[in-house]
């Protein structure tokens, strides 16, 4: 049994471990939580949870039965390899149960019947119940890539070096991404977030902000202006925000703008805020709760966990949560590709169709590099 990253997995799920590996942004080495015991680490919000250290992810909602999951780093692995000594006492180790659960079949929908959700979006927006409403949707790709997903994983980390990189299995669950959003990070007592919405291929043009359109501008601005308002409600009204900027983030660029202040402006209530962020109008639309209602009632399939957040806690009361974008869930038969935009009034639904395949595309590639008959049928 190799020592490397992929090693170690293959062993984790050899004994059905649930692990997480992780890469921040911009840092080089990544960091993997192995939880040894068999316990579930679930719950139905983040206080049902002991998060004094661990690897959290979070659903979209858990109206449908999904739960907070959390990986507890019993053993922790900085960088690719792992000691040899430690290898073997994680062979030694005796077979945790793994639940019979089927995994969901995903529920794929085409161009058209895309096209008709935005109009639908539209309309709904025409007769004001919204401003905004975030759609998503479904790509698969068939196959069985959990052999490799130690090297889509080192792979994705290479491509996207400002991204926060995971892969996650918890009890027989694969979920992989390249996040470029983060929703909330607190290190050396600051607290920041970002305003992030607007969606384009990366090329020169597309880094000068006046080249933007209003629609993409005000998109944008949905998103700036609750978190104004979130953190105005929490009586957080000394904190510094940046001008809107485009930021890079693989093949494609957003616009960005930049919120931090001091943790001690929170007086403790950090869960608190992170649940009145979630879900901001990047994924879900304005008013957020109006839109949520109306995505449900839209979208045929489950986010399970995209558009939710995940991230690590770290023992010294620091952590680092991002929005779970740009992912994918990985079962043995198929990958099932999760994207999305926003939709405004504004919005052109051939434009929002490429859109979602840009976004695919991305992550498409790495995985054609190791399956090359792999191919996207939903964005041809």
């Amino acid at each position: 049994m190799s020592d490397d990253l992929t090693g170690v997995h293959a062993l984790c799920i050899q004994k059905n471990l649930s692990f997480a590996t992780f890469r921040l942004p911009r840092q080089s080495a990544p960091v993997t939580y192995i939880q040894t015991a068999p316990s579930s680490g679930e719950g139905g919000s983040v206080s049902d949870l002991p998060v004094e250290k661990g690897f959290l992810m979070a659903p979209f909602e858990h109206r449908n039965g999904k739960k907070y999951l959390l990986v507890r780093p019993d053993i922790i692995i900085e960088g690719k390899k792992a000691d040899r000594s430690l290898m073997d006492r994680m062979a030694a180790m005796k077979e945790n149960p793994l639940p019979a659960r089927e995994p969901e079949e995903p529920l794929v929908i085409g161009k058209e019947e895309f096209i008709k959700q935005v109009r639908s979006i539209r309309k709904q927006i025409s007769k004001g119940a919204f401003q905004k409403a975030v759609l998503s949707r479904i790509v698969t790709v068939d196959g069985n890539y959990i052999p490799v997903i130690s090297d889509i994983f080192l792979e994705v980390c290479r491509k996207h070096p400002n991204a926060f990189v995971y892969v996650l299995r918890h009890e027989g669950h694969f979920w992989l991404g390249a996040s470029p959003e983060p929703l909330l990070r607190l290190s050396g007592g600051q607290l920041s977030t970002v305003s992030l919405a607007g969606t384009r291929p990366y090329a020169g043009e597309n880094m000068d902000l006046k080249n933007w359109t209003l629609k993409e501008i005000v998109e944008q601005e949905y998103v700036t202006r609750y978190i104004h308002d979130i953190l105005h409600a929490f009586r957080i009204d000394n904190y510094r925000v940046t001008s809107p900027y485009v930021k890079r983030a693989g093949d494609l660029v957003h616009l960005r703008t930049d919120f931090s202040f001091d943790f001690a402006q929170l007086s403790g209530r950090i869960w608190e805020l992170v649940d009145a962020l979630h879900p901001t109008p990047a994924v879900a639309g304005q008013p957020k709760e109006d839109a949520v209602r109306f995505i449900r009632q839209i979208e045929p399939h489950d986010r399970e966990y995209y558009t939710g957040f995940l991230g690590p806690i770290h023992s010294e009361g620091a952590f680092d949560l991002f929005v779970n974008l740009r992912c994918m869930k990985i079962t043995p038969r198929y990958l099932s590709l999760y994207i999305g935009g926003g939709i405004t009034l504004e919005s052109n639904p051939g434009d929002e169709w490429d859109e979602t395949c840009w976004k695919a595309q991305g992550l498409l590639n790495i995985i054609h590099t190791f399956s090359p008959e792999s191919i996207l049928k939903e964005c041809r």
